[in-house]
């Protein structure tokens, strides 16, 4: 099962601007009770965050979406959302994957580089998300990735943007953007280097400030192909920022990542 978190993890984290769900398709003119979205395909992403190289895996999302508010998605937790008024607001209970410090085929944040820095434990989370829709389709959203359990591994807060360039019945071309600010504590475990690690690693002794720590540019394209099967795709940049850009274990600033997944709605 962990590995399953960490594929859900990685494939989605660094894609914010990105939705897998039922939205991308136009709505039912009556909604249903509930709705269902199953995905598989593939990614292509670093090993983690400011790792040197990158590695292709498999991506799975699921959610199922009740009328009532209720929903369960490999993205957002278990929780509930609802429109209030101009925003879709959303609480969840959810997971943060670890990092392990050797290559390991089934736990993608995982890396040879990180030798000595011992393994990061993940954590149950508290997902909170807020987003509105603008004049021509200019959607915007904040959202919460706080740690209930290993507090220590810090907290995020992400700030996207996405915007449609080109759409038809079947195709929906859009650009989205989006900062990553961390906590103190959150900078520490994944970019921050103590003595005990400097003295296993290698690396010198890293104390990083709380600051954002991530930018990313995407391009994504959805087809529809019927009422339950569609592809999404998005191409992108990631880039770390601030101290965790200036930590030893950032070995590449700017990294490309690739994902895109087969859909079917239900």
């Amino acid at each position: 099962m962990k590995h399953i978190f960490k594929l859900t993890a990685i494939a989605f984290s660094s894609f914010m601007a990105m939705s897998f769900s039922a939205q991308a398709q136009d709505k039912p003119a009556q909604e249903p009770e509930s709705t269902s979205v199953i995905g598989a395909g593939f990614f292509y992403a670093p090993e983690y965050l400011g790792a040197k190289k990158n590695r292709f895996g498999p991506a799975l999302y699921g959610e199922y979406q009740n009328k009532n508010g209720f929903f369960v998605s490999s993205a957002r937790g278990i929780g509930y959302g609802q429109k209030v008024g101009d925003f879709s607001l959303s609480a969840g209970l959810g997971y943060r994957a670890g990092r392990e410090d050797s290559r390991d085929s089934k736990s993608l944040f995982s890396s040879d580089d990180l030798k000595g820095m011992g393994d990061i434990s993940g954590s149950a989370t508290l997902n909170l998300n807020a987003s509105t829709t603008f004049a021509g389709g200019i959607s915007a959203s904040f959202g919460t990735n706080l740690a209930l359990s290993r507090r220590e591994n810090g907290n995020a807060y992400h700030f996207g943007l996405s915007a449609p360039v080109f759409q038809t019945t079947s195709d929906k071309v859009e650009i989205g953007g989006s900062l990553t600010y961390s906590d103190a504590k959150y900078n520490q475990t994944y970019f921050g280097v103590t003595p005990t690690q400097t003295a296993n690693s290698g690396y010198k002794t890293f104390s990083p400030k709380a600051g954002f720590s991530q930018a990313v540019g995407t391009v994504s394209w959805t087809h529809v192909i019927d009422k339950n099967w569609s592809v999404r795709s998005a191409a992108g940049v990631s880039q770390v920022l601030g101290d965790a850009a200036d930590s030893p274990l950032t070995k590449k600033k700017t990294s490309p990542i690739l994902l895109t997944t087969v859909n079917y709605t239900f």
